[in-house]
């Protein structure tokens, strides 16, 4: 069985795009939950009539009383979800028809496999292709810190998803076991795909493959992957990025990764061991960093810890910033 889940709000202009996407996928779904939280616009009206139209298509649609907000509305919508495959879709995308069965084919030849992520091209507000400047060495259109190649099949680590997330929920399909892991650890303290994204790759079971499935919309509510420094020369990158804050950003962004994981996901010690050495890590990483410590920075290369935040390039540039505080 294939679920569909969808948080809608305020989605009148582009969700009947979003249901027509889903309703004709080469491999049908069985079930699409909507929970609409408190639309103020004719999202439901639009979501009504396409349930009367299409009487075939499996749309559950279920109304809010008050607003939720975006994290716990979708944790709601996947906790109706029956499906053995769980997919998560945002109302204003495009899928390409074969996004279902791609990522359900993958998953059934690789049981390990808990969530799987695809990549996706970028339209405007009128379905026009949007293209961005891209990083090297990045992959997923700038959102993942690791090149993959076109078409390849690759897990994607815990330490990678500790410091940044690097999938959207609207990428994602989630097997039955994780969904109810992703429920059962539940917090709004952190985005709800990254949640996802962490757990299952804690288990070793988070995937990505680098083909696009579907269309993200780019629109004025909506920025995520666009390279907000691209327009910067190097000297006005390199003092937007030479700051304590923006130095400790990954660092601190694992912490509270982990504190968060370490109160709500009690497999976190069995799935992880070493979680809290490398937590003190970090933290020794950033006190290094705000007191100006360039021997400890020196030091903590030793610490693969450290390849998991910084290139060497950063690294080396730590050791300038520590200095610099020291001085100041």
């Amino acid at each position: 069985m294939i679920s569909v889940a969808m948080a809608s709000y305020n989605g009148e202009k582009y969700i009947e795009q979003q249901l027509d996407s889903i309703c004709c996928q080469k491999t049908k779904v069985d079930e699409l939950i909507i929970v609409d939280d408190c639309s103020k616009d004719n999202t439901v009206k639009v979501i009504e009539n396409y349930i009367e139209t299409h009487p075939n298509f499996n749309i559950y649609l279920y109304q809010n009383e008050v607003n939720l907000g975006y994290k716990k509305n979708f944790c709601k919508a996947l906790s109706y979800c029956k499906g053995d495959y769980v997919f998560l879709c945002d109302q204003d995308d495009i899928w390409l028809e074969e996004k279902v069965e791609t990522m359900i084919n993958i998953m059934n030849k690789n049981p390990q496999i808990k969530a799987l992520a695809s990549s996706f091209n970028f339209i405007d507000q009128n379905n026009n292709p949007k293209e961005i400047e891209l990083i090297p060495h990045f992959s997923n259109n700038n959102l993942f810190r690791r090149y993959v190649e076109p078409e390849k099949l690759v897990e994607v680590t815990f330490d990678e998803l500790l410091i940044q997330n690097g999938f959207q929920g609207c990428a994602l399909c989630i097997t039955k076991e994780m969904n109810q892991i992703f429920l059962n650890c539940f917090t709004d303290e952190i985005f709800h795909d990254w949640l996802i994204n962490l757990l299952a790759s804690e288990r070793k079971g988070m995937y990505f493959y680098n083909h696009p499935l579907f269309l993200y919309r780019i629109h004025d509510k909506n920025t995520i992957g666009i390279n907000e420094s691209e327009n910067l020369t190097e000297t006005e990158r390199l003092k937007k990025t030479n700051t304590l804050h923006v130095r400790s950003l990954f660092a601190q962004s694992s912490i509270n990764s982990l504190n968060i994981l370490e109160r709500m996901d009690p497999e976190l010690g069995c799935n992880q061991p070493d979680y809290k050495e490398k937590r003190m890590f970090y933290k020794n990483h950033v006190q290094y960093l705000e007191k100006g410590n360039p021997i400890k920075l020196i030091l903590q290369n030793r610490s693969p810890y450290y390849k998991n935040i910084k290139t060497n390039k950063a690294r080396v540039m730590d050791v300038f910033f520590a200095i610099k505080q020291r001085l100041v």
